[in-house]
């Protein structure tokens, strides 16, 4: 069996038949940390998809100071802490939103008239609250909260960074505070 580090010398030559056979030496293991740390399958298949990019595209910075799979290890646990504090974030976000907007429901769990009344009025303002920001942060808010996409899937579909996109959101979000305070 050919050690792991003749495959990353290959790859940092050009070689993309060596990366992907780094890939299937590890793609098991990377899955199985992700999924222990993250919870489910969706996300441990997209941080394991994110840990083979990143690694592709630092592969150069590997020194042969450790073994191979600690060094992507490391990529791993560190994508998956990302994935963690961006999900936080999203939680507590939207948390708050939610407790802005919680609508009361009858006892047994059914929606009043009232309460879909004020529902619908709670959702015309917050869309009307929108609609007023600038394009650019209305694009990264309906994208996040309403389409549910990932800062990456958005960075691709608007052409700009993650970070472009983190700080159009929480401006975005701090622009709705006062308009929704209210609430």
């Amino acid at each position: 069996m050919i050690p792991d580090e003749l495959w990353v010398k290959k790859a940092v030559e050009g070689d993309l038949n060596a990366f992907d056979e780094i890939m299937k030496r590890h793609q098991a293991k990377i899955y199985n940390l992700a999924y222990r740390l993250l919870g489910n399958a969706e996300d441990a298949d997209d941080a394991t998809q994110e840990t083979f990019i990143e690694a592709y595209k630092s592969l150069k910075s590997f020194q042969y100071k450790s073994k191979f799979s600690t060094w992507l290890y490391r990529v791993a646990l560190n994508t998956c802490h990302q994935q963690i504090r961006k999900a936080e974030s999203r939680k507590r976000t939207l948390t708050a939103f939610a407790d802005n907007f919680k609508i009361l429901n009858s006892e047994n769990g059914m929606e009043t008239p009232d309460s879909v009344a004020i529902k619908k009025e709670q959702e015309t303002l917050l869309q009307a609250a929108i609609d007023k920001l600038p394009e650019k942060q209305k694009q990264v808010i309906v994208l996040f909260y309403v389409q549910n996409l990932k800062y990456r899937e958005i960075a691709e579909i608007i052409g700009c960074p993650e970070g472009t996109v983190a700080s159009r959101l929480n401006t975005a979000i701090r622009n709705l505070k006062p308009k929704l305070k209210d609430f």
